[in-house]
């Protein structure tokens, strides 16, 4: 995207922003039928007279500013505040600060990427007052990069699209955005918490997680040794499936927040669209011979007779080979920066968010004993010596939902629905948004 300098978001914009919160809320419906548009079957069979209209880079903007733009730094006000406070603040909840979610969107024109791990943020609450609001424009213009020409590889059928969303999903007009989450990183990072009996948060004092192969006997996961010294308590048992299963549930749930934000947004743009499952994500990732989908690699594994997705090279990758050699140094990498001191957060120009002296609040956070990290280090290459990947029972990159967006044909929803199927905001969105009264019909046949 393009650099520049808005004076101010624009009155349309501005209003979106104004839009009270619990009209929102309860506004939210999915609305599916976009210009464009053909039902085929079913009750509300309809042909759009209209040409497909697409969205604009600034309600693209919008969508991508409020599910994904820096709000400010996370304060972390616990006991053991840790590495967590050295994350920037974004609009969804993320499991210990990580972030490790990435929204990807295609549209007409390309497949996109938002790179939100790299902006920045310059005081304590980003968009504090109206003048900040200029910032949502330049955000998306920095941080979403273009990764593919042309709208994302994705044919209308199975396997990839399940039946009932195939007339509606990828169509020409719409932007389909998806948030691809790694739980890599935040696995390994769990797996020190845990395990860490000299340092870790949930193990100090008591000796670490004691984590057992439950696919495998119940065995150990390389990690006998560490029971022997007393690094780990074998009395504090749990199984792998329930560490990975735990931690990924979670993860998962950052794509439904943006989901959720994008939906609320929708309604106070006057766009049409909805949160959905009904795909493949191996499909969708590029998986199978069916189509490139986003593109990502995928691996296989010893225990999975399906491709296991990876990453997608030098845009996301996951903390596991074949980005690193082994799983020793993807744990170093996952733990890169985590131990940094507040002197040198605020070095790198972060922001603070708390009153308390640099060495107070140094002296909270625990670092991680040499010991536990290389008790995490021969866990993990266990894991991935045993199964062929990295984690063992959940796959390293997941997705799990599309929020399609799109300009709803209001013909449809006047001839099918009651009155009160949309708002305010969608009867008038040409209006306010494209400087005319309506979108413009198909030329007529002959």
């Amino acid at each position: 995207m393009s650099a520049r300098k808005p004076e101010g978001l624009p009155p349309q914009a501005q209003a979106a922003w104004d839009f009270p919160l619990f009209d929102a809320i309860m506004g939210r419906r999915s609305r599916r039928f976009g210009l464009g548009m053909e039902m085929t079957s079913g009750p509300f069979q309809h042909k759009s007279e209209y040409d497909p209209y697409p969205l604009s880079d600034l309600e693209t903007a919008m969508l991508v500013g409020a599910a994904t733009a820096t709000t400010g730094p996370i304060l972390a006000e616990t006991n053991l505040p840790g590495a967590m406070v050295k994350t920037i603040g974004k609009p969804y909840p993320s499991a210990m600060g990580s972030h490790r979610s990435r929204l990807f969107f295609t549209n007409d024109d390309g497949v996109f990427v938002v790179k939100a791990d790299q902006a920045k943020m310059s005081k304590m609450r980003e968009y504090e007052n109206a003048d900040d609001r200029n910032k949502l424009l330049g955000f998306y213009d920095e941080f979403v990069e273009k990764i593919d020409d042309g709208r994302m590889d994705l044919p209308p059928s199975e396997p990839g699209i399940w039946p009932h969303n195939q007339w509606v999903t990828n169509m020409p007009g719409t932007t389909i955005f998806m948030p691809v989450i790694d739980v890599t990183k935040d696995i390994i990072k769990l797996m020190i918490n845990l395990c860490d009996g000299k340092a870790g948060r949930y193990a100090q004092n008591t000796g670490g997680y004691y984590i057992v192969d439950d696919r495998n006997g119940m065995r150990p996961c390389g990690n006998q040794k560490w029971v022997d010294n007393g690094l780990l308590n074998k009395r504090k048992v749990m199984t792998l499936s329930r560490l990975e299963k735990l931690l990924s549930d979670g993860m998962l749930a950052e794509g439904a927040f943006m989901g959720q934000l994008m939906a609320l947004t929708l309604q106070a743009t006057g766009l049409g669209g909805w949160v959905y499952g009904g795909f493949s994500s191996t499909v969708v990732l590029g998986g199978t011979p069916a189509c490139r989908g986003l593109g990502f690699r995928f691996i296989q594994s010893k225990s999975d007779p399906f491709p296991i997705p990876v990453g997608r090279d030098g845009v996301f990758e996951a903390y596991c080979p074949p980005y690193y050699a082994n799983m020793s140094d993807a744990v170093d990498a996952a733990l890169e920066g985590a131990l940094q001191t507040m002197d040198e957060w605020e070095a790198k120009g972060m922001v603070k968010p708390h009153t308390a002296p640099n060495a107070e609040f140094d002296a909270a956070t625990i670092p991680a004993s040499p010991e536990g990290i290389q008790c995490v280090k021969d866990m993990c290459q266990y894991i991935f010596d045993t199964y062929g990947k990295f984690p063992a029972t959940v796959d390293p990159i997941q997705m799990t939902l599309f929020i399609q967006a799109h300009h709803l044909d209001l013909d449809f929803y006047d001839k099918h629905m009651k009155p009160g199927s949309y708002l305010d905001t969608h009867k008038n969105h040409f209006r306010d948004w494209h400087g005319n009264d309506g979108p413009k019909k198909r030329s007529k046949e002959t």
